[in-house]
């Protein structure tokens, strides 16, 4: 046990070292699809098929993915960027992503457990797809903006990003894919289930309906002690009160500006894992994802008070706090814990709803 401690302890100092990055699209929902990656400078180095825009729709270039069961092989994606559906292997897709998501330094079992959460979140953009397409997407899966560098980094920019250490790097994320490659979970249904996740937790993960008021059972509040020992679980920012009032009146023009800034700060709800829900300021009622828009915050988790004429927002964790906890699965993972039993941990889920895709088996 005090050699597991001595373990985790260097272990954490070495990482802090290791800049993360971040569905969400943190997503306000932020970038919905995770909340730790942000050096994201995409654009897919290996295109399996691509589509251009013609005057009769959508052309394919590469012949072979008029098949289905191909069609299932990769993943499609629409860079907003260029107006151009990109289309990626799985297998490469699943490298990149996780590069994207993950330092390679984080544990195997860590970056299994992203992979196949992944690899699960985004076969259900594709199925959703399938089954209802959005126009917009152009036959894509989902969009990207991969000028920017989100979701997916090529190999070249991972050569760029890792320098030296890139044939060590490379073959920690290829080894972690290859391990679990194809592994997917399914709800009762036999369909993907939602698998969002986020960097860091305020402590405690948050239930799908409290922050995107729609009910899931694989999305369910659970502990998340490791969180604490990210690098910036716990931030401030601070705004002086002429600026704060002027942030709040450029988003809602009729908050009282009669008020003094001790009287702004009114009544303020939460869930119970900590994220502000409903704040009141300044005589207006905002929801804690709009705050943590307007005032540039790494999550809805905060407090919020009024001294030496300043705003100071204390922020716990980054993202949306939905699903896996990227920071927490690594400390799960250290502790010993397989990348089944974190899954299982935070998508509430038995070990038998980890299986092999039905195009893998």
């Amino acid at each position: 046990m005090k050699k597991r401690v001595i373990l985790l302890f260097l272990s954490l100092l070495i990482m802090a070292s290791v800049p993360l990055i971040a569905v969400e699209g943190g997503t306000g929902q932020e970038n919905p699809f995770s909340d730790l990656s942000k050096n994201k400078t995409i654009s897919p180095e290996k295109e399996t098929a691509v589509e251009k825009k013609t005057d009769s729709g959508s052309e394919k270039l590469n012949s072979e993915t008029d098949n289905s069961k191909q069609n299932e092989a990769i993943f499609k994606i629409l860079d907003t960027s260029s107006g151009k559906v990109i289309s990626i292997e799985e297998k490469e897709f699943c490298i990149g992503a996780l590069a994207y998501e993950m330092p390679p330094g984080f544990e195997p079992e860590a970056l299994k457990a992203q992979t196949v959460a992944l690899y699960t979140f985004f076969s259900r953009k594709r199925q959703q797809q399938l089954e209802n397409p959005d126009p917009k997407l152009m036959g894509a899966d989902f969009s990207a903006d991969l000028s920017k560098g989100e979701v997916y980094i090529n190999e070249d920019q991972l050569k760029e990003k890792w320098g030296r250490q890139y044939d060590s790097s490379s073959k920690k994320i290829h080894s972690a894919v290859d391990a679990v490659f194809g592994e997917i979970i399914y709800d009762s249904s036999g369909s993907p289930i939602d698998a969002c996740y986020h960097a860091i937790s305020g402590g405690r993960t948050e239930n799908a309906e409290d922050i995107f008021g729609i009910a899931d059972s694989n999305l369910i509040a659970a502990a998340s002690p490791y969180d604490i020992t990210a690098p910036d679980y716990l931030t401030r920012v601070s705004i002086n009160a002429d600026d704060f009032k002027d942030k709040l009146k450029a988003e809602e023009n009729s908050i009282n500006t009669e008020l003094k800034p001790d009287d702004y700060i009114g009544k303020i709800k939460r869930t119970p894992s900590g994220s502000v829900t409903e704040i009141e300021l300044c005589g207006i009622c905002f929801t804690g994802l709009e705050i943590r828009r307007i005032f540039s915050l790494r999550s809805a988790v905060f407090e919020l008070e009024y001294k030496n004429d300043e705003f100071i927002f204390t922020v716990r964790g980054y993202g949306h706090g939905v699903g896996m906890s990227q920071w927490g699965a690594q400390g799960m993972a250290l502790q010993g814990s397989s990348y089944r039993e974190i899954l299982c941990h935070y998508y509430n889920i038995a070990d038998n709803a980890i299986v092999v895709s039905n195009n893998k088996s």
